[in-house]
């Protein structure tokens, strides 16, 4: 391979025993304090880290998640981008805390199925409660063999009776399908944390930003009206202006967006922009482009000074 073969920007390398060895934005700090504030609380909580494009925020969260690990915290990484080409949100992230375990250095494994298996009923069981019973009513009446329009009246008027009931027997049986379900979280949650109840389960949701609009609110809404269980911490690592244009998407132009991702995020932690000459350096020695751009471009100024001009005047 010649000298000034280029190469693709491939993810930095994060080692097991030091996450920090290949640091160059120096993000140690600010994951040591958010590491501190994340296990400062006993209830669930969700934690936005907030950046734009380019600005690293999944090799942070990677580093971040290393790190926890050599703290004894359990951690879920969970890619949302890669995951949204399925139907339901929940049965994503349910497959991704089962897949964990494989993962996790637990004592008691078969504690921890037992939950998962647990986990995987309760989730049945509420999407059985939760279906919509509106059908129903068509389906009895047309099969019914119906033809009097009297009969039909009478017919629809008893369903609707019957209707209502079923909808109050379904909303019932769907509180305590959630609260069993829950309670099965909060039991995995302990074995992951091989019971200590001061240890937190950290879940990070990448990528939410770059997914299809539907997809990324169902993931919203999971993580915190499902998993809203003490001692689980959400992270996710977005782009909330490009994920604001993804809830307009499905609610409308018009949508005040803060105030409706303050309904899900408790927290918001603006990723501190990286120091420009160091960024663009890193990022030109990954690519294997330092010797083409320090040629001489024009009037004895460098492509390379001419990339750093040209971002600090944009």
């Amino acid at each position: 391979m010649s000298e000034n073969s280029l190469k693709k920007c491939v993810p930095i390398e994060i080692p097991d025993d030091n996450p920090f060895q290949n640091d160059v934005l120096n993000r140690k700090d600010n994951i040591e304090i958010l590491t501190k504030f994340i296990t400062s609380f006993e209830q669930s909580i969700v934690l936005c880290i907030d950046g734009g494009w380019g600005q690293g925020k999944t090799t942070f969260i990677r580093m971040w998640e290393k790190y926890l690990h050599q703290q004894s915290i359990p951690t879920i990484y969970f890619n949302a981008w890669e995951s949204d080409y399925t139907d339901d949100a929940l049965i994503a992230l349910i497959g991704e805390i089962d897949l964990a375990a494989e993962k996790l250095a637990i004592q008691d494994k078969n504690e921890a199925e037992k939950s998962i298996k647990k986990i995987y009923g309760f989730a049945a069981n509420f999407f059985k409660a939760t279906m919509p019973t509106l059908a129903n009513l068509a389906i009895k009446a047309l099969s019914g063999g119906l033809t009097n329009a009297d009969e039909v009246t009478k017919a629809l008027s008893s369903l609707s009776e019957s209707l209502v009931k079923e909808q109050i027997n379904q909303y019932e049986q769907s509180r305590k399908t959630l609260n069993n379900f829950k309670e099965a979280l909060s039991e995995l949650a302990r074995s992951y944390a091989n019971g200590n109840q001061d240890t937190p389960l950290v879940i990070f949701i990448d990528e939410l930003d770059r997914c299809r609009p539907d997809f990324a609110i169902e993931v919203l809404e999971k993580a915190k009206h499902l998993f809203n269980v003490d001692n689980i911490i959400f992270v996710l690592a977005t782009d909330k202006s490009q994920l604001a244009h993804s809830i307009r998407a499905v609610y409308g132009q018009e949508l005040d967006v803060r105030g409706y991702l303050r309904r899900f995020i408790d927290f918001d932690y603006l990723l501190p922009i990286p120091n420009k000459n160091k960024f663009i350096n890193t990022l030109l020695e990954k690519l294997s482009l330092n010797n083409i751009v320090d040629i001489i471009f024009y009037g004895g100024v460098t492509i390379k000074v001419f990339i750093w001009d040209f971002i600090y005047i944009n």
